[in-house]
């Protein structure tokens, strides 16, 4: 596993073009939010989303929720995760850099630093390669660690594009409708045993949701 934090001289560029391109879009879009939105602006904690509906959430957060909090990204330490982390940072988060796959125990701590500093952290629990709709247990024990609760966010989308990416990501059509649904928290407790693992993730895969 690298320690290495992969980038070319392009990611950053291309990265300021996705969010000009993203911010468009989402700038047309016709947005409903459910649930308690007010606990999301105000409330510290680990919000979990797919991988897949990546597109919206930053602007959501920056633009329509209207967080308080600031707001810290885990991306991952490769190119494609280097063109994320702009995007991130173009709309005033933080990022870190790690996956289960590249600079893990490294990002995992970098999260609870971030934490503990009064971030709050957005994680995709399946990213960034899969399987799609699968919870790993990062999450989870991040959770356990911190003592801070999950907050799942569930994307409704009313038309859109889809990849042939793994995890066939969803980019909205112009014009079209997307609901952001806060689910209610998920609370862990310190000290899980590898059973409590499973457990967990399974009831996050549920409150997230799928196609």
């Amino acid at each position: 596993m690298s320690n290495e934090v992969r980038q070319v001289w392009w990611s950053q560029p291309l990265g300021y073009v996705l969010w000009l391109f993203i911010t468009l879009v989402c700038f047309t879009l016709r947005k409903r939010v459910r649930g308690d939105a007010e606990r999301l602006r105000s409330t510290q904690s680990i919000v979990a989303l797919w991988h897949n509906t990546i597109f919206v959430p930053c602007y959501f957060y920056r633009y329509v929720i209207r967080g308080k909090i600031c707001m810290s990204m885990l991306t991952s330490a490769s190119k494609d995760g280097t063109m994320l982390s702009t995007v991130a940072k173009s709309y005033g988060m933080r990022t870190v850099r790690g996956s289960a796959h590249r600079r893990g125990a490294i990002g995992f701590f970098d999260m609870l630093r971030e934490l503990r500093e009064g971030m709050s952290m957005c994680i995709t629990p399946d990213g960034p390669k899969g399987p799609c709709y699968k919870c790993r247990p990062g999450v989870i024990k991040l959770a356990s660690t911190s003592g801070l609760s999950i907050t799942p966010l569930r994307f409704k989308f009313g038309a859109c594009l889809r990849t042939r990416t793994w995890d066939r990501f969803h980019i909205p059509l112009p014009f079209s409708r997307v609901e952001m649904e806060i689910c209610p928290q998920i609370s862990v407790p310190k000290d899980i045993t590898e059973e409590d693992l499973a457990s967990y993730c399974s009831r996050l895969e549920q409150a997230l949701g799928g196609d």
